[in-house]
């Protein structure tokens, strides 16, 4: 789903954001994606997705090379959430927002709103279906955001800090709903906690450069390791010390 190999990638007239990064993502894995502020998270999903562009190196997004041909195709297989839940919603109610991806593509009323009901469901967001957007609550909107994504049915899904604005009672219905869910996943966030209860695999980021990539429970457990980049233990773990 993911081919990354040697991308180095630059803001204009800025220090490197990125720094020859290499990895790869396969069908139906869980990837956390960790790291302090500053260490290339963000930016690197933005690139996954084409929102940032002047990269060196080559990427490969569910087979198509990342590329002003291809956008149109890659963001068809691929769902993103941003961080800012601001930026990703801008229809009047929450069904029309849920409903926006699949009618852009074509598809009847029915499956639309089929579709939405299925993305409601998994999210508990139908109790928000006639709201406006901007009555919304941070959190709300996260669930929202997540819903749009759902859906699309993508085959992957990218994440920046999904858990962010949500309280305790939905943090554990998206770790649920994350276990649950088929697609490829790439999710970056601040709670290794979070992390530890969804994804198998985690790839620690320090100063836009790859230092680990491995099983998370090696990876979220060796306290020198995540020290030494700025991190800290899980706090499940900081309970056991």
């Amino acid at each position: 789903m993911i081919r990354l190999d040697h991308v180095s990638f630059h803001y204009s007239n800025g220090p490197q954001v990125l720094k020859s990064i290499c990895l790869s993502l396969e069908k139906g894995e869980s990837v956390g994606l960790v790291g302090a502020n500053g260490a290339g998270k963000s930016t690197l999903l933005k690139l996954l997705v084409g929102l940032v562009s002047g990269f060196e190196g080559e990427v490969k997004v569910a087979g198509l090379s990342m590329d002003k041909k291809n956008l149109a195709g890659i963001r068809a297989k691929v769902g993103y959430v941003f961080q800012d839940s601001d930026s990703q919603l801008f229809n009047n109610t929450v069904y029309d927002e849920i409903a926006f991806g699949p009618r852009n593509y074509g598809l009847s009323e029915e499956e639309v709103k089929k579709r939405v009901d299925e993305a409601m469901e998994k999210t508990g967001t139908a109790y928000l279906k006639d709201k406006p957007v901007y009555q919304m609550s941070g959190g709300e909107k996260r669930l929202v955001s997540i819903a749009t994504i759902l859906s699309m049915e993508p085959e992957l899904i990218l994440m920046d800090e999904p858990e962010a604005a949500l309280d305790p009672r939905n943090r554990r219905r998206l770790i649920g709903l994350l276990k649950g869910l088929k697609p490829a996943k790439l999710i970056a966030s601040h709670d290794l906690d979070m992390i530890m209860d969804t994804c198998e695999r985690t790839i620690l980021m320090h100063q836009g450069a790859i230092v680990a990539d491995g099983p998370t429970d090696k990876i979220l457990r060796d306290k020198e390791l995540l020290e030494s980049h700025d991190m800290e233990l899980p706090l499940r773990l900081q309970n056991l010390e």
